[in-house]
């Protein structure tokens, strides 16, 4: 999910009003960012749930169980903020400061989810596709003609991931809701809290 929103939001990174890069950039600023999120947030937790498996921490990369997504969560949390970290310390990439707080407040969500996680099951996916409503909610202040059909488009994808959840069973509407509004709202009022 975060590799997905990042593209998304470096795709409108240039709607009227908003600037994502801070100087004139090309598409390997972009390309460079999105990798190292897609390897940190996609491709190394995928690799740690099958260690796991392997060795026998968790039973299946499902994790149908609440007690079996404490450690991937929180080794998820390691890879976002090294993420992060990488991003925002190690290398100087001309972005705008909003790119970075995006990746923070999505590393928040997923630290928040973890600590959710050692008490109740709460939705991974939901939290996930309400960080990328809350970023869009966000942008939509720049430009709100640009931003409607995104963050139309983007409540539906909530709507039928939080569908097809409750149908596979591996959530009931409460976890749902609960994620989405964890992510929603750590990206959005995060984000307005920093930026005004």
């Amino acid at each position: 999910m975060p590799t997905n929103g990042m593209i998304l939001v470096f795709y409108l990174g240039k709607i009227p009003g908003f600037n994502l890069y801070s100087t004139d950039s090309d598409k390997t600023v972009a390309l460079f960012t999105i990798s190292i999120l897609f390897l940190a947030t996609c491709i190394a937790p995928l690799l740690i749930a099958l260690a796991l498996k392997k060795l026998k921490i968790i039973s299946s990369l499902k994790m149908p169980n609440r007690e079996e997504r404490s450690i991937p969560f929180l080794l998820t949390c390691f890879c976002y903020f090294g993420a992060y970290y990488y991003l925002r310390y190690e290398q100087e990439l001309p972005l705008n400061g909003l790119i970075f707080y995006f990746i923070f407040f999505g590393m928040f969500a997923t630290l928040l989810g973890f600590v959710v996680t050692l008490f109740w099951k709460i939705s991974i996916h939901m939290i996930g596709i309400g960080g990328i409503t809350g970023i869009l909610s966000f942008l939509s202040k720049f430009n709100q003609d640009v931003l409607l059909y995104p963050l139309s488009v983007s409540f539906l994808i909530a709507g039928l991931i939080g569908f097809s959840r409750l149908r596979l069973k591996a959530h009931n509407a409460k976890q749902l809701i609960a994620g989405f509004c964890l992510g929603f709202c750590c990206e959005l009022f995060g984000i307005f809290y920093l930026f005004n």
